[in-house]
């Protein structure tokens, strides 16, 4: 077994951000670029850099609609340019491709060359815009796989899948659209949260059959090379090797279910403990809902030069000191938060919680549920008195909100670790949380690593609701809730995080 401790994190669908490499001139990137508009051209279509190089290029939901081909290879770009700017600073174990990103992985890697990896995407595209039906799509469900996979059977349609395991509640169903649709009602009605992505295709399902055939025809010619690193594929369950023929595993690939989750469990259990994302499409995130106590980290915030000190984002606006200083801080870094916050706390895919999406129209996220994830983000951004301001609830998108954010807390930058509590300072939700894993896995006799914050108590963890009511008066000793603990919303809570964020704000100044 090959020692892991570092693995490199290449996105799919989800990873193309309008102007992620503003103002980076790098040699590296400037070449990956060039390099894909020039087989653009091959292929008789214009180029995509402007896309990475303009923050105002179209959105993903834009390109979804009107030029699914410039998506694709803009995807590519993205995940290789990101790559570069990752190995500037560390050298990964593992290189993991997710969904279409395995084909920037098996490229950044040496199985193909750059040139070779843009053709496998612009080729692939080309069978997806000639034989996939224009009737399918994918729904996001918050559930685990297995009960996502029953949800499909009792559907029954021969074109519906499971197309992707993403983390313990996050499964994405694929299929013809009326399947889909079915899915998500039934989801619906049993209370689980169901969202249509924005796919151009029904990928990893086997609608894309007659389009895979048509892909591995047209890339008979392309040569494959020996690798240089290691590449774990979540399509294939296992490592690749020189013998693999990767061109059969991504034509495979198209119709056959991604097993991120499984992947990234199993680095994990290889000893993998820093798992770096090559761009900005909430990986990361996912890692952290799958597995306990890793670093994870972007390329969003590297630097244009080796000490890293400056997210991408801010080298688009003028310097500093021609700025205002309530504007120094840039929004992304901000908006990135708030998306996985978001995702998080309402069981979306984090490529849905896009910044310009309505929160209310594209989202469904209503005034009232907005007025309650407030509260989520005063505590992570440090609002306090601010946070009352009718200003925040009012915002439409996650992007206006980070300006907001950006805008009140001035030049301070959003802390991502809450400071040391002095000793009569009130519990946190995070040191609240951990007690509560400890608590639970001692209790029930599970291993204190299966019981993450997230997992759902009922669905992930089998306790329902008679014992979590018994455990109830475990909690309410150990914290001291008192009389608080025949409130209904304790033992109604669903995740360990939840009912952490509850004792918290009932018992603010002890425990």
């Amino acid at each position: 077994m090959m020692a892991v401790e570092t693995v490199f994190l290449l996105p799919g669908q989800g990873g193309y951000t309008p102007g992620l490499f503003a103002g980076d001139d790098s040699p590296e990137v400037a070449e990956v670029l060039d390099t894909v508009d020039r087989i653009a051209a091959e292929f008789g279509r214009g180029g995509v850099s402007h896309l990475l190089r303009d923050a105002g290029a179209p959105s993903a939901a834009d390109l979804v609609r009107g030029d699914s081909f410039a998506l694709q290879l803009a995807v590519f770009a993205a995940a290789v340019g990101s790559f570069r700017i990752a190995e500037r600073q560390d050298v990964p174990d593992v290189v993991v491709g997710h969904s279409m990103g395995e084909i920037a992985a098996l490229t950044v890697t040496g199985a193909f060359t750059p040139a070779d990896g843009a053709r496998l995407v612009c080729h692939r595209s080309e069978a997806l815009l000639a034989h996939c039906p224009s009737d399918g799509g994918m729904v996001a469900l918050e559930l685990p796989a297995a009960r996502a996979a029953h949800l499909v059977g009792a559907v029954a349609d021969r074109g519906l899948a499971v197309a992707v395991s993403n983390a313990p509640r996050q499964t994405v169903v694929s299929g013809p659209d009326e399947a889909v649709e079915v899915v998500a009602r039934l989801a619906a009605a049993l209370g689980v949260q169901a969202t249509r992505l924005n796919a151009p295709f029904p990928f990893h399902s086997p609608m894309l059959g007659v389009a895979a055939g048509a892909f591995g025809e047209a890339i008979t010619g392309i040569r494959q090379h020996p690798l240089r690193a290691a590449v774990y594929s979540p399509v294939a369950g296992g490592y690749v090797q020189d013998d693999t023929d990767l061109k059969a595993l991504l034509v495979r690939q198209l119709t056959t279910s991604v097993g991120f989750m499984a992947a990234v469990r199993e680095l994990h259990a290889d000893g993998a403990r820093r798992f770096v994302e090559c761009g900005r499409a909430g990986l990361s995130g996912l890692v952290r809902r799958s597995v306990p106590e890793v670093d994870t980290s972007s390329t969003v915030r590297s630097a244009r030069s080796a000490d890293a000190a400056t997210p991408v984002s801010t080298l688009t606006e003028p310097a500093p000191a021609e700025r205002p200083a309530a504007v120094v801080e840039a929004a992304p870094p901000v908006l990135d938060e708030l998306r996985e916050l978001y995702a998080s706390a309402l069981g979306y895919p984090v490529e849905v919680i896009t910044g310009d999406a309505d929160l209310e129209a594209d989202l469904g996220i209503d005034s009232l549920k907005r007025a309650e994830m407030l509260g989520k983000v005063s505590a992570r951004f440090g609002l306090g008195e601010s946070a009352v301001d009718g200003r925040f609830v009012a915002q439409p998108t996650l992007a206006d909100l980070a300006d907001l954010i950006t805008e009140v807390r001035g030049t301070a930058p959003a802390p991502t670790v809450a400071p040391a509590p002095s000793a009569e300072a009130a519990p946190t939700p995070v040191g609240v949380l951990d007690e509560l894993r400890e608590l639970y896995a001692s209790a029930l006799g599970y291993p204190v690593e299966v019981i993450t914050g997230d997992a759902d108590l009922e669905a992930d963890l089998g306790i329902d609701s008679l014992k979590r009511a018994e455990m109830l008066g475990k909690v309410s000793a150990r914290f001291g809730l008192g009389e608080s603990a025949v409130d209904g919303r304790f033992v109604a809570q669903p995740t360990l995080a939840d009912l952490a964020d509850l004792i918290t704000a009932v018992r603010p100044s002890a425990r």
